[in-house]
């Protein structure tokens, strides 16, 4: 069977490509003048730059500026995301990868990440840490410098696979398409690089105030970037099961917070809590304001920061583990009751007492799997640094963290699937509230069964991409009859709907009014008062664009590919953490050697 590209929607133009591919090439071509010219010993002025930046810092050449350019390219592009996001929700879809200006933050930032990667490569020189990369005879880069770089080339290979799979199955309107998780994976991954390049700078230098101070912000900019995957949550427009929320939020808490206070002192995690709120707050501000994009919510987490300083204080930090262990437990229970108060008080979608026992349940299993990688990389970290403890064994640690890791993974996976059969109708009967050109409507439906909507997780009105985004509770009147909180839009662009989310997964839509659109094939729905509409699967709903055309086989074929990158790059972390790691490791025993033998 063939299936012709679909090059309507969301897909680049020509001129789009050709710019794209010459300016990428233009930065690749500069870099590769730098890399040549650095490596045969001819200064430029870049290394000259960074050898007046390492002597006011106190670090070697090559780590003088990445952390700067590295944190100035996270912000560009977690702007450009949340801004990208909103746009999307407000407006729909775009017309390409350059289709609107949110995606230009998101690019630079991506090739500036690259580009922090890079340079250290380029000015890699002695000192270096334990553990470097042989590239040539002479030329050892640091591990840290390989993860930025190989994190950063991840995220941009996504942008041509984006494309692509625009291409193959139409636009996937949702932050959790797998080649939007690409890009957005490889810049958060490279979070963990600048950890690791400041525990390399440690050990040849020391630390000082200002390198914690910069592993605090690092921290904080990881809880930042961690809260990119649950973007559709905090906007409102969710496409996966509720559930997932309390455990995204469970898994970043856990681990960023297990990771800086299992090797620094008291007050750190609530210093990385401090960054996290104030930098989230202005880019939820500044997309809600200057720009006037709807505003994007976010977890509190001040409790789960409270947490993790407590356990540190009571049981202090010498075992790793046990520190992510308590503290995951109890973030996965006291810190997601919490966030359950949180969401009555300001999520867009505020959390059932139908799930609040679940959430507590795998709250629980991803906290504590996410405290063990926390701790793994915490101590993967230390040994870089050259504090080398011998308890738990070497081991013993690799296992502990390759379970929380499952632990995490397992709950994720299980909770991803959604089903939405039919099974649902409702009659429904619109309340006109304006008429004319711009027509809107309370919508109140009589369901059947009466007792459809028991204990939903979610049961709303919703409209968007109509130059806005409303969402309105369905408000229970009589037995199996239920009322929107506020009026939809009817007319022009807007998408409105009701979305109905009971149990775990299923999750299901009945349309009220949806335009005509020529460019994908789809015929208007028009809101009709007294009609009776079935509820179905809402992924079909929600994405429009999506292609139904293509055979299961393209769509199985497409996941799996991705979910191999996917793995690839989570492997490279590890394997590069790691022999940074065994580098410090071995650093240490043979300084050890070294000192007894003058001693003896």
């Amino acid at each position: 069977m063939t299936v012709p590209l679909a090059a309507s929607t969301g897909t680049a133009s020509f001129d789009q490509v050709a710019i794209v591919t010459g300016f990428v090439a233009l930065i690749y071509l500069s870099l590769a003048v730098l890399l040549w010219r650095e490596r045969t010993g001819r200064e430029t002025v870049v290394g000259r730059f960074a050898g007046f930046v390492g002597r006011l810092d106190g670090v070697p050449r090559w780590a003088a500026l990445s952390p700067y350019l590295h944190t100035a390219s996270l912000l560009a592009a977690a702007f450009g995301v949340w801004w990208d996001i909103a746009v999307h929700i407000d407006k729909g879809r775009d017309t390409g990868p350059f289709g609107t200006p949110a995606h230009y933050p998101i690019f630079f930032g991506i090739l500036g990440v690259i580009v922090a990667g890079v340079l250290p490569i380029a000015l890699a020189g002695k000192p270096l840490p334990a553990g470097t990369i042989k590239l040539t005879k002479g030329w050892r880069i640091p591990c840290s410098a390989a993860l930025v770089t190989f994190c950063g080339t991840f995220a941009l290979v996504g942008f041509p696979m984006d494309d692509m799979w625009h291409r193959l199955f139409g636009e996937d309107v949702t932050l959790w398409g797998p080649t939007h998780l690409l890009m957005i994976g490889g810049v958060v991954f490279s979070i963990f690089a600048r950890l690791l390049a400041l525990a390399e700078v440690e050990q040849l230098v020391g630390t000082n105030l200002r390198r914690r101070v910069q592993e605090i912000i690092t921290v904080g900019a990881l809880l930042i970037a961690w809260d990119l995957f649950s973007t559709e949550f905090n906007y409102g427009v969710p496409q996966f099961p509720l559930i997932l929320q309390p455990i995204l939020i469970a898994f970043g808490a856990a681990m960023a917070f297990t990771i800086l206070r299992s090797r620094r002192g008291p007050g750190t995690a609530l210093g990385a809590l401090v960054v996290y709120l104030a930098v989230r707050g202005a880019i939820a501000f500044l997309v809600d304001q200057p720009l006037g994009e709807i505003l994007g919510h976010f977890p509190l987490l001040l409790v789960e920061a409270l947490i993790v300083e407590i356990v540190a204080l009571a049981f202090g930090n010498k075992n790793r583990f046990r520190l992510g262990v308590i503290a995951g437990a109890l973030i996965g229970t006291i810190g997601v009751l919490a966030e359950f108060a949180w969401s009555k008080l300001w999520m867009p979608i505020p959390w059932s007492s139908s799930m609040l026992l679940p959430a507590i349940g795998f709250g629980l299993v991803t906290a504590i799997g996410a405290g063990l990688i926390g701790a793994w990389i915490g101590t993967r970290l230390a040994e870089v640094a050259g504090d080398v403890r011998r308890t738990p064994p070497l081991r013993l640690t690799h296992q502990l963290g390759a379970a929380g890791l499952a632990l995490v993974l397992a709950t994720i996976f299980f909770s991803v699937p959604r089903t939405g059969g039919e099974g649902v109708s409702a009659t429904m009967t619109l309340e006109p509230v304006a008429v004319g050109a711009e027509p809107t409507a309370y919508v109140t439906v009589k369901l059947s069964p009466a007792d459809a909507a028991k204990d939903a997780r979610w049961f709303d009105a919703m409209s968007w991409q109509g130059g806005g985004r409303e969402i309105h509770r369905m408000v229970r009147v009589a037995e199996g009859t239920y009322r929107s909180e506020g009026p939809l839009p009817l007319y022009g662009k807007w998408k409105s709907m009701v979305r109905l989310h009971t149990g775990s997964r299923e999750l299901v839509a009945m349309w009220v009014y949806a335009p005509k659109d020529d460019a994908i094939g789809k015929e208007g729905i028009a809101a009709v008062s007294g009609s009776t509409r079935t509820f179905g699967h809402e992924q079909q709903v929600l994405r429009r664009e999506e292609r139904t055309d293509v055979p299961p086989w393209m769509w199985n074929t497409g996941y799996a590919l991705v979910a191999v990158v996917g793995v690839l790059e989570l492997a490279g972390i590890a394997w590069l953490i790691g022999r940074g790691a065994r580098g410090g490791r071995l650093r240490v025993e043979a300084l050890e050697n070294a000192r007894q033998k003058e001693n003896a």
